[in-house]
């Protein structure tokens, strides 16, 4: 007795090429700041070191360290604070800016570190605006987030990070956003958000200059006025 098959539903049938061969690759890339919250959720205990989280947030540990270490002055911060976050960015810049494939800190360093629930804490404020953020940005005009591009990059945040440490009333603000797009940039992709963060980084540049030239002002009048000098 002849039996017969069902007959196969469209683009179904036996021969695999038949099948779009990039179907599989469909799936999203994780955005920046699901990485990084990610990161932090699969550490365990209430502190988190920053070798656990170059260890854990691979290739685009760079611009995520430079982010995060520049979101907590991006608000006003209490005194020296910029200190304390501009440092790690000073290291990590510079070794972009000479090809370094993945960050590198000392022992002592990647042993140092944080309350999960100041980090989170900081985290939830800038979350929404990083979310924002992301929604614009999108891989484009590659070319300026690779090879020697990329180091010209790691020189502007370099510069903007020995501005950032610098003891500036408020105009630590404005090199800390700067940074924190150049590195949203880097791990996006997006060279027209590295090329905004680069007007930023000229316009906080000539606003931090501008508030030593205050500064300075201010402090000669006053001695003038005291001293008669």
């Amino acid at each position: 007795m002849d039996t017969q098959l069902p007959p196969e539903p469209d683009g179904l049938s036996g021969d695999a090429s038949a099948i779009p061969p990039d179907e599989p690759a469909k799936a999203e890339t994780k955005r920046t700041t699901d990485v990084l919250l990610d990161t932090i959720a699969r550490v365990e205990g209430e502190r988190i070191s920053i070798g656990e989280m170059i260890d854990g947030l691979g290739e685009r540990a760079y611009g995520i360290l430079m982010l995060l270490f520049a979101l907590p002055t991006i608000l006003p911060a209490p005194p020296g604070m910029s200190a304390v976050t501009g440092m790690p960015i000073v290291v990590f810049s510079m070794q972009l800016m000479i090809g370094h494939p993945h960050p590198w800190l000392p022992g002592f360093l990647r042993r140092r570190s944080i309350l999960r629930t100041d980090l989170l804490g900081v985290l939830n404020k800038a979350e929404p605006w990083l979310r924002k953020v992301e929604n614009y940005t999108k891989p484009r005009l590659t070319y300026l987030v690779d090879g020697r591009m990329e180091r010209f990059a790691g020189f502007v945040v370099f510069f903007l990070s020995i501005v950032l440490i610098l003891p500036i009333f408020m105009g630590n603000i404005f090199p800390s956003i700067a940074i924190a797009l150049i590195a949203l940039a880097l791990m996006e992709r997006d060279g027209v958000a590295l090329i905004a963060g680069y007007v930023s980084a000229v316009a906080s540049t000539v606003i931090a200059f501008g508030f030593i030239a205050l500064t300075i002002k201010i402090m000669l009048y006053a001695v003038h006025q005291f001293l008669g000098l």
